[in-house]
């Protein structure tokens, strides 16, 4: 386990989680990152949430896309095939992030992760860009 810190310790358990152990340093770097600038209570949010999953693939595409609602007839779900109790799908394209410069991809990263935290704690809630980014500001820690 990471130090003391629990912030830390739920870090490295998405990290583990969503496979990321096993991806390029760069692709690690960037979710490791951007994951440190989220407060204990949003990281728990991601933690075993059976509603999100995290896939990285090997094609080029949008670098970093969340996808959501998730249902088992959209054109989306066919072509990732996510688990049955999906809702949100975060897509890394490993290509995309590796050709672009590491602050976009974080940039990225925190824009998706805005829009995924806010659809998990209120679906119904408007989810727009300016929507996202205040959440994600609200569920940064306080430094």
């Amino acid at each position: 386990m990471s130090d003391e810190n629990p912030e830390n310790f739920y870090i490295d358990r998405l990290m583990k989680e969503w496979g990321m152990c096993e991806r390029s340093h760069r692709i690690q770097a960037c979710v490791r990152r951007v994951l440190r600038e989220l407060s204990g209570e949003a990281l728990l949010a991601l933690i075993k949430n059976p509603k999100l999953e995290v896939k990285v693939i090997p094609k080029p595409d949008f670098s970093i896309w969340a996808y959501f609602p998730i249902h088992r007839n959209r054109l989306i779900a066919r072509r990732f095939a996510p688990t049955r109790t999906t809702r949100v799908l975060v897509v890394l394209s490993e290509p995309r992030i590796e050709e672009q410069p590491l602050k976009v991809s974080e940039d990225e990263l925190r824009d998706h992760l805005g829009h995924t935290l806010l659809y998990l704690r209120s679906p119904k809630a408007r989810n727009e860009c300016s929507d996202a980014q205040r959440e994600w500001q609200d569920s940064a820690r306080v430094r």
